[in-house]
């Protein structure tokens, strides 16, 4: 992976007009033609000679809601611009010694592109984004040996093949509400973002080389060498980065989750967004259960209007359960999980997700004697191949009773050192739309 090592720039622009279409495009003419000085190209996957003066008079008539490629090469490096109606999406792969040499001028370029109309961007080792996204066992053997890639997590892909789970790795790239979400040596997040995370939010974020605001956006360096990535201590911050956010929590594409304790809790609602973000004693950014302040956001990002509150304090059973009926004296949670993704049939996770359940304290001692119920909903053909013995097994040190089987629902009632939970796993198809799903009754 040492050979030939390449940079990798990508970034996107929104809400172009057909002036600043073709300006844009011109102006990216330029700068690829000082990086890269190429000698071929191609024109929506026509490769041909490189011809500048038929470039020029194409882009010229570029307008809006086009879809368009241009790609220019050498022959180790390329650059590519995608028109697609008022966005234009670009990206670079550059040798080392080039994007140094260069270094100042692009991010110059960059930055002056992202400020105006700048979606989102990232700049990092090719290496990396490689090693963090590429899922298929067989690509993985042009930068891996096979023993290595025997250690990493698996998964079943969309076609039924065994996979890397990528989830695991603090680069992977995931998409949710139609943005990206990573984390990288260089990260620019715009506007577009707000739907997701107060920009307050995120020019706090901790434990970066270098945070600010650019434009709409605000822009990220999370460690000095991007061609260092592989250091134990750059993969911190890059873990650290991807964990302040709550990629793990938004998106995952293993089915069942990262199985870790989060960082930092979201509930969306229309235009309102309110997170919860756990901090330890020192104010620094930690996992849930080891919380001792609680910094809470609420975030319209419509109206631009926001509030953050700081306090100190213990997890309470909201924290665990965030449906509590006083009434009935019940509380719940509830988890949509895919196990046929996994190669366990969602042992691992089901485990996870009832210790997670029963093995905490709760600080508000009225609701102990409150009924805690946590629901698993899964498709209906995972019940035909349930793994409820191998279940058993790995709750050993829990009473299981009161087991209760239907083709569509599975419930037992489990206690631990004076701790109860009733466990319901039930048929996706009866979630329908959050409203109308009664979360109390089992």
């Amino acid at each position: 992976m040492e050979k030939n090592q390449m940079i990798y720039c990508v970034s996107q622009l929104y809400d172009l007009k057909q002036d600043e279409i073709q300006l844009k495009i011109e102006d990216w003419l330029v700068m690829s033609r000082l990086l890269l000085e190429p000698d071929k190209m191609s024109i929506n996957g026509k490769d041909q000679k490189f011809d500048l003066n038929y470039l020029r008079q194409l882009i010229a008539e570029f307008g809006v809601n086009e879809d368009y490629w241009l790609q220019l090469r050498n022959d180790e490096e390329e650059t590519t611009i995608h028109l697609m109606g008022d966005r234009l999406f670009e990206k670079y792969i550059l040798a080392k010694k080039n994007f140094y040499y260069w270094e100042n001028v692009y991010l110059d370029y960059l930055a002056a592109r992202l400020r105006q109309h700048g979606f989102f961007a990232y700049i990092r080792s090719y290496a990396e984004y490689l090693y963090h996204n590429t899922s298929d066992l067989s690509k993985r053997r042009s930068f891996e040996a096979a023993e290595e890639t025997q250690k990493l997590p698996k998964m079943k892909g969309l076609n039924g093949d065994v996979v890397v789970d990528c989830n695991v790795f603090p680069g992977y790239d995931v998409f949710y509400k139609g943005v990206c979400l990573t984390a990288c040596w260089r990260i620019f997040l715009g506007a577009p973002y707000k739907q997701l995370f107060a920009k307050p939010l995120l020019l706090e974020i901790q434990q970066v080389e270098e945070v600010a605001e650019l434009g709409e956006g605000v822009i990220f360096k999370l460690y000095k060498d991007p061609f260092q990535w592989q250091e134990e201590a750059n993969l911190k911050f890059q873990q650290l980065f991807r964990n302040q956010l709550g990629i793990p929590q938004l998106s995952y594409t293993n089915g069942v989750g990262l199985l870790k304790q989060p960082y930092i809790e979201f509930a969306f609602e229309d235009t309102v967004i309110q997170t919860v973000q756990y901090q330890n004693e020192r104010f620094q950014p930690t996992e849930k259960k080891h919380a001792s302040y609680f910094v809470t956001r609420t975030y319209n990002f419509l109206t631009n209007q926001y509030r953050v509150n700081r306090m100190k304090g213990g997890l309470n059973a909201l924290a665990y359960f965030p449906w509590i009926d006083d009434k009935s004296e019940r509380m719940m949670n509830y988890h949509i999980l895919y196990p046929e993704l996994t190669l366990d049939k969602g042992l691992a996770a089901f485990e996870y997700y009832i210790r997670d359940s029963i093995e905490f304290e709760i600080q508000d001692t009225r609701y102990k004697d409150y009924t805690a119920v946590l629901q698993l909903f899964i498709p209906k053909k995972a019940f035909s191949d349930f793994p409820l013995e191998e279940l058993k097994r790995a709750l050993k040190d829990m009473t299981i009773h009161q087991i209760s089987r239907k083709n569509d629902s599975l419930t037992f009632s489990l206690e631990k050192e004076k701790k109860h939970l009733i466990v319901s796993f039930i048929d996706q198809k009866k979630v329908t739309l959050k409203n109308q799903l009664d979360i109390l009754e089992i």
